[in-house]
């Protein structure tokens, strides 16, 4: 009507059109990245279900009906599809089975303390009588959580009992300390632990490349560990070798030097090589 108006001659120039309340919201989704534009990470972000034979579907939260600004959206149940009865034995084994590092797995709340097979490994508690013996003698419970880490590599759940029981505290105490600290580990690491300096000189050298080289060639995050449990990929601030940038440490003894992205490829398949 605006626009009519100033064509003939009711207005001095011409109104913008307006979009319809639908329109207002779909531009403000950005539909390949699937979250709202302009909102921060996890604001907003709509997913979908991969189901066991690779197909996908909706969520179902209905999230998106309870916030539709226009009303437009209606989840109701669809007859055509057979409602399938919830068995939790079978849900309970396929989380059991999940690698690390996905939506469930041996690291989730829903099956900490069990006994994933192929990926909690078995511990020898023998291996904690030297901190049972600190502990007795009067050391904290840090340095208790350090000597443990030193002999398992990790903290595993068991001996964060024997330890809180010994210690006369309760788990969630000694729980909540190991995984307050980011030294502290509470699930496996790898045989060979890469470690790509982050520091300032590695920085600008060009370690965020070789990061990323190490993680395609290992196919896992930073952070990460890979499914056999032969490597673990991770970052820190500084590895005293500035003058190496961008430079690499693997395990405790061997640290790399001016490490290129295909020297950081070549470096993972000459040990898996020799594990081989």
């Amino acid at each position: 009507m605006a626009k009519n108006n100033a064509q003939n001659g009711g207005g001095k120039g011409t109104a913008e059109p307006q979009g319809s309340a639908l329109y207002e919201v779909l531009k403000g989704i950005d539909f390949e990245r699937r979250e709202l534009v302009d909102k921060s990470r996890g604001v907003g972000l709509f997913d979908l279900v991969k189901e066991r034979d690779g197909s996908y579907r909706c969520y179902s939260c209905t999230l998106c009906e309870r916030t539709c600004p226009v009303d437009c959206i209606e989840i109701d149940y669809c007859p055509e599809f057979e409602e399938l009865p919830f068995d939790i034995e079978a849900e309970r084994a396929t989380a059991m089975a999940t690698l690390p590092g996905e939506s469930c797995g041996p690291g989730a709340a829903c099956v900490m303390g069990e006994k994933p097979a192929g990926f909690m490994p078995e511990i020898d508690l023998k291996l904690l009588d030297p901190v049972i013996a600190g502990l007795r003698s009067g050391s904290g419970l840090v340095e208790a959580l350090h000597t443990t880490q030193d002999a398992f590599g990790w903290l595993p759940r068991a001996a964060l009992e024997e330890i809180a029981q010994e210690a006369h505290l309760p788990f969630s105490r000694v729980f909540g300390v190991a995984s307050f600290y980011a030294q502290f580990r509470l699930l496996p690491v790898g045989k060979h632990v890469i470690n790509v300096c982050m520091g300032t000189a590695c920085h600008v050298a060009g370690a965020p490349l070789v990061a990323e080289a190490f993680a395609q060639e290992l196919d896992i995050a930073v952070g990460e560990t890979t499914p056999d449990l032969l490597f673990t990929l991770q970052t820190v601030n500084c590895i005293g070798a500035c003058a190496l940038a961008p430079a690499v440490r693997i395990g405790e003894d061997d640290t790399y030097g001016r490490v290129t992205p295909q020297q950081a490829r070549k470096l993972v398949r000459q040990i898996r090589k020799k594990e081989a």
